[in-house]
């Protein structure tokens, strides 16, 4: 039976209904056998499918992870199932943003962080959300974000489609509105990857997903150092391309990617160089070559720290004024030629030497 907001009475026998929480969707109650404030939800379903609803919410109370918003119940109450979850004191993801503003990318970053590491346990375990959205996303005032809404009937049956959802999630965190038919564009890798993530060919592998938030949570991107507090001295940019120039040569294929907007550098100065997505490179870091190669990756480099030591992207007779002695390695990195561009061995010598 549909109990009614105003009422005050018990689920169960031990739930007593209080007051609604956010929306009204969900109220708040006490459990009297554990004596602990406890949220209820009810989960509204055709009575036909009530049966199927129950043992689909039943499942979902094994469920146990720092970021998901724990079921602690299932009461079978008037044909339909309830929802005994967690007290969590926060507010959604949904509200944060339209009573304030867009959050910050680090803070976004971590969101995504906490979410998807709940949704690889989930589907560890077999169960697919279905509902990720900013109205289940929660917000602790710690700085913590908990994904709730597990139990009620999925949406989907696919992994897939949770990540796109949390790619729209991410989405609305910085952008303040869903993505709609075109997602923000931009180039920092936060958006790119969203816009990856939303892509109709299916979103990138789990892995790159969580690393590219792992480190945008706690590093900036280049393009924004050198933007907020100017060109960055030889030896450092020469120690950032040998950190790059690590990472082009780690893999088989080339990257396809290199500018400094994909270029995230730690607090400690490490740097590292995200994976490659299909948001392209801007016409600053193109290199003049026919087709993706590592000698094109090579080019892209040196654009990236042209760029980081001069403070603008490399341009047709640009002078190299604070450059100093990585000079020399800038315009042989920059020739039009392949050929004639360093090979990796070479340029980590280079580098090897001016980084000191």
């Amino acid at each position: 039976m549909h109990l009614d907001m105003g009422e005050t009475r018990k689920l169960a026998g031990r739930y007593r209904l209080l007051n609604p929480l956010g929306s009204g969707s969900v109220r708040l109650a006490f459990d009297e056998a554990e004596h602990r404030d406890v949220a209820v939800r009810e989960v509204r379903v055709p009575a036909e499918l009530g049966d199927s609803a129950l043992h689909g919410a039943r499942r979902v109370t094994g469920l146990r992870h720092p970021s998901i918003v724990r079921v602690l119940d299932v009461v079978a109450e008037g044909g339909r199932p309830w929802l005994v979850m967690e007290f969590v004191s926060g507010t959604s993801l949904e509200q944060t943003v339209r009573a304030r503003r867009p959050l910050p990318v680090p803070q976004a970053a971590r969101v995504g962080v906490c979410v998807l590491s709940a949704l690889i346990a989930a589907h560890a375990e077999g169960i697919v959300h279905g509902r990720v959205d900013p109205g289940n996303v929660l917000l602790t005032p710690t700085g913590r974000a908990l994904l709730t809404g597990f139990g009620v009937p999925s949406r989907s049956s696919w992994p897939s489609t949770d990540l796109w959802s949390l790619g729209a999630t991410l989405h609305f965190a910085v952008e303040g509105r869903p993505p709609g038919q075109v997602p923000a564009a931009g180039p920092d890798p936060l958006r790119s990857l969203v816009r990856t993530m939303l892509h109709p060919s299916g979103p990138p592998p789990v892995e790159v997903i969580g690393e590219i938030l792992d480190r945008l949570a706690v590093d900036r991107p280049l393009d924004r150092i050198v933007e907020t507090s100017g060109p960055l001295p030889p030896a450092r940019v020469a120690a950032i391309g040998l950190a790059v120039l690590d990472r082009l040569q780690s893999t088989g294929d080339p990257h396809g990617g290199v500018q400094p907007a994909n270029i995230l550098v730690a607090a400690t100065g490490r740097a590292t160089l995200l994976p490659p997505l299909r948001s392209g490179t801007l016409p600053a870091y193109t290199p003049p070559d026919d087709a993706p190669s590592r000698a094109a990756d090579l080019w892209s480099l040196g654009a990236t720290l042209f760029t980081a030591v001069e403070g603008t992207p490399p341009a047709p007779g640009a002078p190299l004024r604070r450059a100093g002695a990585l000079a020399p390695t800038l315009f042989a990195l920059l020739y039009g030629d392949p050929a004639r561009r360093p090979s990796p061995d070479a340029l980590r010598r280079e580098l090897t030497l001016l980084a000191r």
